[in-house]
């Protein structure tokens, strides 16, 4: 696995790719504030195919907090500044959106429930406990150094560097001697691989899309109720749009046209199938129970 990864050029990211370029570039050259180290990462939304999606990934760490999030959330951030609005808005797809205070293991974990307009936060302790291996390698001048830990119901390896003496890491993956380079699981169902940083001149305020998603302020929960609120909702994934429902909207789910309330009728256990396709958390002992 190589640790720098060339930018995607494919067409249709290409200008996206370009906008984000640009805003990592931006005050290199002088003191900086926030520490950006940027990661590519590889996860399967599906255990039981071998596809991998990838995004990348944000470090943000900052005198005060760390933060975690996907690159398109800057991308469309950078979009909103230059039009002066909230038009551009991106929402998580790999559900990793994180903010911690320097040196603590204590998580505020940012989710969204798809088609409902809220936007939930709740805290978990994520204290791991790494085991610091003999074995060394050297990638890009980097002396790498392995470890290995038993984190969220997975087996994880992890090589980290001292040479960037930061104790932090991609997620919540923390409190090594150097910053972690790459890690993953031993089902290669996360895949997390540094790709290249850049140092910011001052704090990059993240308010407008992370502490609160655009018009949208955080609900204070637990985990308890995040629990509950997703198994709610996919026990009967169209209450909210039943009720809500006119006919004058234009609504189109899984290839259906809905016409009238009727039309949600049969939906149900298409989305409840697909939401168990497509659900491989990355903290298995966190996982949902889905019936």
């Amino acid at each position: 696995m190589y640790f720098f990864l060339i930018l995607n050029t494919e067409i249709h990211f290409s200008m996206k790719k370009q906008i984000a370029f640009f805003i990592l570039l931006i005050g290199a050259m002088v003191n900086a504030q926030t520490h950006r180290f940027i990661y590519e990462l590889q996860y399967r939304p599906d255990p039981n195919d071998a596809a991998y999606d990838q995004s990348e990934m944000i470090l943000d760490i900052n005198p005060e907090e760390v933060k975690f999030y996907e690159i398109e959330f800057l991308v469309n951030d950078s979009l909103n500044i230059l039009h002066g609005n909230n038009s551009s808005q991106y929402t998580s797809l790999c559900e990793q959106t994180i903010i911690r205070k320097r040196n603590s293991n204590k998580n505020k974990n940012y989710f969204q429930i798809r088609m409902m307009p809220y936007y939930y936060v709740f805290e978990t302790e994520d204290s791991i406990h790494w085991k610091i291996e003999p074995d060394t390698k050297k990638i890009n001048n980097y002396n790498l150094q392995k470890a290995t830990t038993t984190f969220g119901g997975r087996n994880w390896t992890a090589w980290f560097t001292q040479d960037i003496n930061i104790p932090e890491g991609p997620y919540k993956f923390r409190g090594l001697p150097g910053l972690v380079l790459y890690v993953e699981d031993d089902k290669k169902d996360f895949i997390y691989s540094f790709s290249r940083n850049v140092n910011l001149p001052k704090t990059y305020d993240t308010k407008d899309f992370l502490e609160k998603h655009y018009s949208l302020d955080p609900i204070t929960i637990d985990f308890k109720k995040w629990v509950k609120l997703n198994l709610e909702f996919y026990n009967d994934p169209y209450a909210r749009m039943r009720t809500e429902f006119q006919p004058d909207w234009n609504v189109r789910i899984e290839g259906k046209q809905i016409k009238s309330k009727e039309d949600f009728a049969g939906l149900t256990k298409q989305t409840q199938a697909s939401i168990k396709k497509y659900y491989n958390p990355i903290e298995l002992d966190r996982a949902i129970p889905y019936p």
